[in-house]
C-alpha cells in the first residue's frame, strides 16, 4: 500500500501489516459462532 504524492496537509495513516486483514477474519468468525449458536439455540427450543 503506498501513498501517492499530495500536499503535505494530507498524510497517509501507516498501519500495521495484516491489521485490517486480522480485524476482518476476527469479525467472520464472531459473525459465524453467533450464527451457529442462534442455530443450536433455535433447535433446542423447537425439540422442547
Amino acid at each position: 500500500m503506498g501513498c501517492l504524492p499530495s500536499p503535505p496537509q494530507k498524510r497517509c495513516k501507516v498501519q500495521a501489516p495484516g491489521g485490517s486483514v486480522l480485524k476482518e477474519k476476527r469479525a467472520r468468525l464472531y459473525i459465524i459462532r453467533r450464527c451457529l449458536v442462534m442455530l443450536i439455540c433455535w433447535r433446542d427450543e423447537k425439540e422442547k
